[in-house]
């Protein structure tokens, strides 16, 4: 890449707890009887037998027994041994560790947030600015985390037609939902990854998607392109409008739609 905006996360084995990565994509490869199993764990407050289960859900013990191996294995269940009552071998008894609903993890993300928003508008003069650095920080981690080509390298010349496809591949590699629109530079984002169902997000935190757009957008087009976002450009849509030769712009207008939308 070119510019001056690029920056290189190193990657080091760190101790501590994992990363929730390998649990997201666990959890993505379960079957509808694996998931339905799982769900069944974590109704529970203790660790639950084979039998127990077995019984609770009308399945052969073989099968659940199966299952439950299957789901050790991907590390959403832990099991330990059962003091055995009697003569004979102890039992396994299982529980999650996990969550059952990939979107309990987008929750998480979504509450840090609004976290995050709250904190820059209490307690931050510039809570804008603030907020646009974090998004700009964010975006720099993702392009370098994502591999995303450089655009610049591909079309000095800035069209937006160039880049428009490589940030709505972007987007959409985060989980924005992005669908072009009749102009090449336009689109609109019809999933937020930083909204929690049936809340208005914070102003602020439309404004670290902002950040992150720029960013992005320097690190792939050299500053040849900019971008404009437009919280609630529509009932159920937000949109995104490539322009080119843009100054850097810290795009505190534009927030004013949050903000309408939040105490409409």
């Amino acid at each position: 890449m070119t510019g001056s905006h690029v920056t290189t996360t190193t990657k080091v084995r760190a101790r501590g707890p994992a990363t929730p990565q390998a649990m997201m994509r666990a959890l993505a490869g379960l079957s509808v009887a694996q998931h339905t199993l799982l769900a069944e764990v974590a109704r529970h407050p203790r660790p639950v037998t084979v039998a127990e289960l077995a019984e609770a859900m009308g399945l052969h013990p073989n099968s659940v027994r199966e299952a439950m191996a299957f789901l050790v294995d991907t590390g959403l269940v832990t099991r330990e041994r059962q003091p055995a009552p009697g003569r004979g071998r102890p039992s396994w008894a299982y529980q999650s560790v996990a969550p059952t609903q990939v979107a309990a993890l987008s929750r998480e993300f979504a509450d840090m947030s609004a976290a995050v928003a709250e904190h820059l508008a209490a307690s931050v003069a510039d809570a804008q600015g603030a907020a646009h650095d974090i998004g700009a920080r964010w975006g720099r981690r993702m392009v370098d985390m994502l591999a995303t080509p450089d655009a610049a390298e591909d079309d000095p010349t800035g069209r937006i037609e160039v880049y428009a496809g490589k940030v709505r591949l972007f987007l959409s590699s985060l989980g924005y939902q992005p669908l072009g629109d009749a102009d090449a530079g336009r689109m609109r984002l019809y999933q937020c990854p930083l909204r929690a169902e049936g809340q208005v997000p914070n102003p602020l935190v439309c404004q670290m998607h902002r950040g992150m757009l720029d960013e992005v957008l320097a690190i792939l087009s050299d500053g040849r392109v900019g971008a404009v976002l437009t919280p609630f450009a529509g009932p159920s849509h937000c949109t995104v409008e490539l322009t080119s030769a843009v100054e850097p712009a810290d795009g505190r207008e534009p927030a004013d739609t949050a903000e309408q939308a939040a105490t409409a």
